[in-house]
């Protein structure tokens, strides 16, 4: 990941001088030099822009160093890792390597594992998976984190989870019928109120604020140090490293019927 953080660095680099200069431009005004007038438009940063040769020529040594990083084949897909609802390959594989990783990184019980399927951007075809498809899948900087929820809460949420038709879940098994939580299981077996419950979802997830899944926000979150993307490509490394390809069983994790 070197020559990505280079790139990243020298962007943001060149992007806050051109703001220094900016705002050094702004205190050589006289005072007796006053703005009276500006104007903003938006520019599409695409490939309509005419390159700029000095920018280019910074820019194109990391450029080369970060594609040939993503083009690296780190394993294969023995399906097609597809996402829906109320259950798919993606989200199954997903939330269960989160679970994996949270049992692993963390000093106390995990049971259950969360996260939301827009998140997942793109799927995964059958085939070889390159570590630039696992960066489109999930672009975003998004930290693995545990929270400790009462049986109560865990139900709540679970109501939540099957109104709007499944998401990307782990260590539970949730049945939704019509406009009700049918079924509901934690480790194979019936929650009970009173007793804690250890959730791993992402930092986005459980940030406060939010109109979903609130209830994640409720108590004080465990940070384990690392991207829920960095996870995903330690397991498909793993995986290719044992000589074994991404295989995903659909197991009826989440059920959802309507009303008879």
């Amino acid at each position: 990941m070197t020559g990505i953080l280079h790139y990243r660095r020298l962007i943001g680099g060149i992007l806050l001088g051109m703001l220094f200069l900016s705002c050094a431009s702004m205190k050589t005004l006289q005072p007796e030099h006053q703005l009276e007038s500006y104007e903003s438009r938006n520019i599409s940063v695409d490939s309509s822009l005419n390159r700029d040769p000095v920018m280019n020529a910074l820019i194109e040594p990391y450029r080369e160093d970060m594609e040939a990083q993503m083009n690296v084949v780190i394993g294969y897909a023995a399906m097609d890792l597809i996402k829906g609802k109320p259950e798919a390959p993606l989200n199954n594989f997903v939330a269960d390597l989160m679970l994996q990783k949270a049992r692993e990184e963390h000093d106390k019980p995990v049971a259950v594992a969360l996260t939301n399927l827009g998140g997942l951007r793109v799927e995964i075809p059958e085939g070889p998976i390159t570590r630039g498809k696992i960066y489109e899948v999930m672009p975003f900087e998004n930290e693995l984190v545990v929270i400790e929820l009462t049986g109560v809460q865990l139900i709540t949420l679970a109501k939540e989870i099957g109104e709007i038709g499944g998401e990307a879940i782990a260590g539970m098994k949730i049945e939704y019928v019509g406009d009700r939580l049918s079924k509901f299981a934690v480790q194979g077996k019936i929650v009970e109120g009173d007793s804690l419950y250890g959730l791993v979802t992402t930092d986005y997830l459980s940030s406060p604020g939010r109109n979903r899944f609130s209830i994640l926000s409720s108590g004080p979150r465990t940070f384990l140090g690392i991207t829920l993307r960095d996870a995903i490509l330690q397991k498909i490394e793993k995986l290719h490293a044992d000589g074994e390809k991404v295989s995903v069983e659909i197991d009826g994790r989440m059920i959802v019927r309507e009303k008879p």
